[in-house]
């Protein structure tokens, strides 16, 4: 599951998941969420079917709850409804898990951690999500080449000069690549957060 959205559903989303049955709508509120709700899945211990069966059931959850939501700024984001339901099926998995293994150590793995941790992932998945959808926007206006050095450099930690080598340009170039993707990230994000007040 790669993140290509931005996690942050408009209004007019969520109004259109719960007047209808509309399988676009779905399907971009599926590739808004379920990247971020697999990787903390994962996070929290885990295997990838189990984390893909928490998915399934977060998004179970949601269609069958969303017909009654009602969004209300003051009660927090859509994020943090969708979040709670997260959380909660995780844990469910592990207490059903603990009761067939007998408390093994490793089924324990909800106890070990910690709100603060837990918080850490969340916003991490966040900030990935945000950061691939800048990204995304961006690559529509620059070279696959140089989306590619700044994967390579920025991203992935490749170094500076084994990237320059793999891509067959300069090492001062790939420095430059960096600093102009940044930028234009940046610009992104300051789109994002003027339009905060339609994304709850």
């Amino acid at each position: 599951m790669n993140p290509k959205k931005f996690p942050r559903t408009r209004v007019s989303l969520i109004q259109a998941l719960g007047e209808r049955a509309d399988s676009s709508a779905w399907r971009e509120f599926f590739q808004c969420y379920a990247p971020a709700v697999y990787r903390v899945a994962a996070l929290r211990g885990l295997q990838k079917i189990d984390a893909e069966d928490i998915v399934q059931e977060v998004m179970l959850a949601i269609a069958k709850k969303i017909s009654s939501f009602e969004y209300r700024r003051d009660r927090g984001r859509f994020r943090d409804w969708v979040r709670r339901i997260t959380d909660n099926k995780i844990v469910s998995h592990w207490r059903g898990n603990r009761k067939k293994l007998m408390i093994d150590h490793k089924v324990a793995a909800d106890e070990a951690v910690d709100q603060t941790t837990i918080d850490k992932y969340w916003n991490e998945q966040w900030e990935l999500q945000d950061l691939e959808y800048c990204l995304t926007q961006i690559s529509m206006r620059i070279s696959p080449m140089r989306l590619a050095a700044f994967r390579m450099y920025v991203l992935n930690g490749v170094s500076a000069a084994d990237t320059a080598a793999q891509l067959n340009i300069q090492v001062g170039y790939v420095y430059v690549i960096r600093n102009q993707i940044l930028n234009m990230i940046k610009d992104e994000m300051r789109k994002l957060e003027r339009s905060e007040n339609d994304c709850p």
